[in-house]
């Protein structure tokens, strides 16, 4: 059963967004510098590049414990970094403010070892995240969200490979928190074009429809779940111009596609059967095939058959492996 990704960030991102952290309203000036700390800080100021102006302002608790280090980078006079202190454990977040306009719009949250693993973005400092990013172990990106609209359920979800090629995306066009679309592509591609599609368009958790594309965006196939059991029970294999040339019903739900349909010259149809389940064709309707008939139209149902098969089982099986 294959399950729509719910909203996971809640356990890293929103957590971590949900500190209190108003960045737009930590204003980088000296009169901003000390931060909901134990009562009574001090602040200290250095200038640490001996340029007559002060660079670095030092907040400590009244034990010494550094709270906070503040820098002003390109000497203007305005914070534009601020180091966040967890005790022992030295730095834990770091405030920027890379435009410079005073205002802080991304923050990072640091491991023990001081790497970064999950950045948020406010560009509009009114404290709740448009963007999360998280990062591995070599500061590449992981994983990203957007929540253009701020109400804390991101509308998109993308993961990435090492090489920042996006392998999956998940989109919630109501803001309903479900992903009721993933995408999923083939990195090597290297273009914005997914090779797979697939919708929950009654919103129960399960894919009910799962489109396969070429490389320029033409659909390949069509596969569906039309009962809702998780497992595809129609099949539909196109041609460039988008006409079927062969469509498969799994009838019974037994999990093996026992007709065929073939389109023919005409408007008609052939339909091959496979009524005891072993991929192999017990008969015709109409019966009596032209001479190359089938090698020339289905290249015999057995070796089709057992090829499509195999070839969705790996793509589901992958689904299942990134499920949450």
């Amino acid at each position: 059963m294959r399950t729509v990704k719910w909203l996971a960030i809640s356990v890293t991102a929103v957590a971590l967004a949900g500190t209190g952290y108003a960045l737009g309203r930590r204003r980088g000036r000296l009169a901003a510098a000390a931060s909901a700390t134990p009562a009574r800080p001090t602040t200290t100021t250095d200038d640490s590049d001996g340029d007559g102006r002060n660079d670095r302002w030092t907040t400590r608790a009244t034990n010494g414990a550094i709270v906070s280090l503040s820098y002003d980078t390109d000497g203007d006079g305005a914070i534009d970094r601020r180091e966040h202190y967890s005790g022992p454990g030295g730095v834990d977040r770091v405030d920027r403010d890379d435009d410079h306009d005073g205002r802080f719009e991304r923050y990072d949250a640091l491991t023990a070892s001081g790497r970064v693993i999950l950045t948020h973005y406010d560009a509009d400092w009114d404290g709740r995240p448009e963007r999360w990013i998280q990062r591995g172990a070599n500061g590449e990106i992981v994983s990203e969200w957007t929540d253009a609209n701020e109400d804390g359920a991101p509308e998109r979800y993308r993961e990435f490979n090492a090489r920042g090629l996006v392998t999956q995306e998940g989109i919630d066009a109501d803001g309903d928190g479900l992903y009721e679309i993933n995408r999923l592509f083939n990195v090597r591609w290297g273009i914005a074009q997914p090779a797979v599609e697939e919708e929950d368009r009654d919103r129960d958790g399960l894919f009910e429809m799962r489109t396969v594309f070429e490389r320029d965006g033409t659909r390949r196939s069509v596969h569906m779940d039309s009962d809702g059991d998780g497992d595809r029970d129609q099949s539909q294999y196109l041609a460039r111009d988008g006409q079927i040339v062969k469509e498969g019903h799994d009838r019974d739900g037994d999990g093996v596609f026992e007709e065929w349909r073939y389109p023919v010259a005409g408007n008609g149809v052939r339909v091959a059967y496979d009524r005891d389940g072993d991929h192999d064709v017990d008969g015709w309707d109409p019966p009596g095939a032209p001479a190359g008939w089938c090698a020339q139209r289905c290249a015999t149902l057995p070796r089709e058959s057992e090829r499509d098969a195999g070839t969705l089982g790996r793509e589901s099986s992958s689904l299942r492996a990134r499920r949450h």
